[in-house]
């Protein structure tokens, strides 16, 4: 029951303080290849691409991923979108959905979503530190059954610039919060942590880990150190619509 009164109390508090804002927004586009390692020493190849809008209020971001690591492979489309407070600018609320499909751990088809609020620690010309905590859900598809799981997600972010480089570092603790099936708990921790190395305006090196881990010992250990090769530019939308649509 009080997750119930949790959720309305999001809900309110997002509706009430979080507005659509008029403001001139910036578009950028993002991709990379990468050579991945897992943890059991197979190596592969992946792919990533990302477009992001940002305005001084909002943000909206869509990443693709696809990673192929001997016989497994993994992929991954991921929509976030998130308004500041105007009236409590430290303060958004955001909502993330995804759907991914993961052969090494048997997951035929995952859909995710989360809803939730966040909060700048720190915000500054050269990066920032934030936490967010939501509601989240699975809907999976298994080998051998079908799962419906909720859980309380709660992330802390850093990203920051350096004259030199550049690092990212994202920690997520999904708390599973409905009943158990086969006493499997399926709550998880996610870390991901990288470092950007610009070699000129468009082109980078990054070096990165990331890890999936299961509290449940039924579960698996799903990691990887990767090493990319990125690209990022303006992404013209303007340009795009005049010369598809003439406007």
């Amino acid at each position: 029951m009080i997750y119930k009164y949790l959720i309305l109390f999001i809900m309110l508090f997002c509706c009430v303080f979080s507005h659509p804002v008029n403001d001139n927004p910036i578009w950028k586009q993002y991709y990379r290849g990468s050579y991945i390692i897992n943890e059991k020493h197979d190596y592969g190849l992946g792919g990533y691409f990302r477009i992001k809008r940002t305005t001084k209020y909002t943000f909206r971001d869509l990443r693709g991923y696809l990673h192929f690591i001997k016989d497994n492979s993994y992929k991954k489309i991921r929509y976030k979108s998130s308004n500041k407070f105007q009236e409590f600018d430290r303060l958004y609320n955001f909502s993330t959905i995804s759907i991914d499909q993961n052969s090494k751990v048997g997951v035929n088809i995952r859909y995710h979503g989360n809803q939730g609020v966040g909060f700048f620690v720190n915000d500054f010309n050269t990066g920032h530190i934030n936490g967010e905590f939501a509601l989240a859900y699975d809907i999976s598809d298994y080998l051998n059954d079908s799962r419906k799981t909720s859980y309380i997600k709660s992330g802390v972010y850093w990203d920051q610039d350096f004259k030199d480089y550049e690092i990212k570092l994202e920690l997520e603790h999904y708390r599973q919060i409905t009943d158990l099936i086969d006493n499997i708990d399926l709550s998880r921790f996610e870390f991901l942590f990288e470092l950007y190395f610009p070699l000129n305006d468009e082109l980078e090196v990054i070096l990165g880990y990331e890890l999936e881990h299961f509290e449940s010992s039924d579960s698996k250990i799903n990691s990887s150190v990767f090493l990319s090769i990125g690209y990022e530019d303006i992404f013209n939308i303007k340009k795009i619509k005049k010369d598809k649509y003439g406007i």
